[in-house]
């Protein structure tokens, strides 16, 4: 039997585009025992890939604007799987923003493996494509730990659900009430975009992924110092690099802000094994313009609890809630219009995807870093990301403004921003 898509996943497969490829990527490094064969690892992600029904089907779409999840008869997980060799962390940076830039084939099971050897220290890594129609953040990291480590953690596909009408239902009273409400919401967060803005732009120059590290332990002392939670101090973190690189352009005023769209989770604390996408979104005005490191963070602090309080069908994060309520077929008619109105709601996303605390491994190689990359809506320069796994966090920008693709930079303004807050913690008398 086939799984109809739902409208939030239609949207994402209808707004696809060349220049703005909508699928979510992650960079997984591994540091093996003993020499790697590429082969090998190839061969035992495509016996993983066949094991998994999802990544052995295709959107097949229907006249009426709605699709379904059907098995590809040609299907071969060989053809999603390829191997690379590079050498330096340069040409790495460079053919990981290459392959994360090409649009994945809709025509085929939407998703991709790239198996790179070469790295620094005898380290291989895997750079992953998945489609947004095809998974949210949640569901990506279910398929990335079925295909790397099953034995850790195996969140089963969907169970096959009988085939629904493609006819389209007739709202209830309440239903449209909800609709129109969130709707309301979503159009009184809109406005103008901010001319000249260095995080907006119509350029289609290449995009680059910058990828920089930090130590967990001094992300938990800041926590533990200044309240809030370990995203709190991460959003923190990131508006203060922004800050730096706005500064260096004369874009950062006093009252100066970058609207961010914060993806949130709607999937059940039980493990919900739907595939899919189940987001909402809380919108959080990062005060770039604010010189204080401390104060930003009480800012962003104040702005996260007033968002959780108000609930996902509030303010423009909730577009995905409503987008999921829009018939398949306007997604269809409108998404070349709605592609392009990312920035009269948020100016970029930045987005925190949860990896599980357990040790982790691929053929016997222990995973050693993850980077989640964003995808980048069109009239955006930037999108972010972030993970936590075992003692670190892994940032990851996606981007196409030269100023904001020097990892060093990148590595250097995030360092200051952790030790602006360990002395704003010290001036209250907080021990590091």
């Amino acid at each position: 039997m086939t799984e109809q898509l739902s409208p939030l996943d239609i949207a994402f497969l209808a707004m696809e585009g060349n220049s703005n490829p909508l699928h979510l990527g992650a960079v997984a490094t591994f540091a093996p025992s003993t020499p790697v064969h590429p082969a090998r690892i190839a061969a035992v992600l495509c016996e993983r890939a066949q094991e998994i029904p999802r990544l052995r089907q295709r959107a097949r779409t229907s006249l009426l604007g709605g699709a379904r999840w059907v098995e590809d008869p040609g299907f071969a997980p060989e053809d999603h799987v390829f191997t690379h060799h590079v050498r330096g962390r340069e040409r790495f940076a460079t053919l990981v923003s290459h392959l994360m830039a090409q649009p994945l084939d809709l025509a085929r099971p939407p998703w991709e493996l790239h198996v790179i050897t070469g790295l620094t220290g005898g380290r291989f890594a895997v750079v992953a494509k998945l489609h947004h129609s095809l998974c949210d953040g949640m569901k990506a990291v279910g398929l990335g730990i079925q295909l790397f480590d099953p034995s850790r953690l195996s969140i089963p596909d969907a169970p096959a659900q009988p085939p629904k009408s493609i006819i389209p239902s007739i709202p209830s009273l309440r239903g449209i009430k909800d609709t129109l409400d969130i709707a309301s919401s979503v159009l009184m967060n809109t406005r103008p975009p901010t001319l000249n803005s260095p995080v907006l732009t119509s350029s289609t120059r290449p995009r680059r992924v910058v990828m920089s590290r930090l130590d967990l332990a001094d992300v938990h002392r800041i926590r533990r110092a200044h309240g809030g939670t370990v995203n709190d101090v991460l959003l923190a973190l990131v508006t203060g690099a922004l800050r730096h690189w706005l500064s260096a352009h004369g874009s950062a005023g006093p009252s100066s802000v970058v609207r961010a769209l914060i993806p949130v989770n709607q999937r059940s604390r039980s493990g919900d094994a739907a595939a899919g996408n189940q987001i909402s979104g809380f919108l959080v005005a990062l005060p770039v313009g604010e010189p204080d490191p401390a104060e930003r963070l009480r800012d962003i602090r104040e702005q996260m609890e007033s968002a959780k309080a108000a609930g996902p069908d509030r303010g423009a994060g909730a577009l995905p809630r409503l987008a999921d309520k829009v018939p398949p077929l306007v997604h269809r008619l409108a998404a070349p219009v709605a592609s392009r109105c990312a920035p009269l709601l948020f100016d970029t996303l930045v987005t925190s995807v949860p990896l599980p605390s357990v040790p982790l491994s691929l053929d016997g190689a222990a995973l050693c870093e993850m980077y989640p990359v964003a995808p980048v809506a069109p009239g955006h320069a930037v999108g972010i990301a972030l993970s936590v796994y075992r003692s670190s966090v892994h940032v990851c920008l996606n981007t196409n403004q030269s100023w904001m693709s020097d990892a060093q930079w990148l590595d250097g303004v995030l360092r200051r921003e952790v030790s602006s807050l360990q002395d704003a913690r010290e001036l209250v008398g907080l021990p590091r």
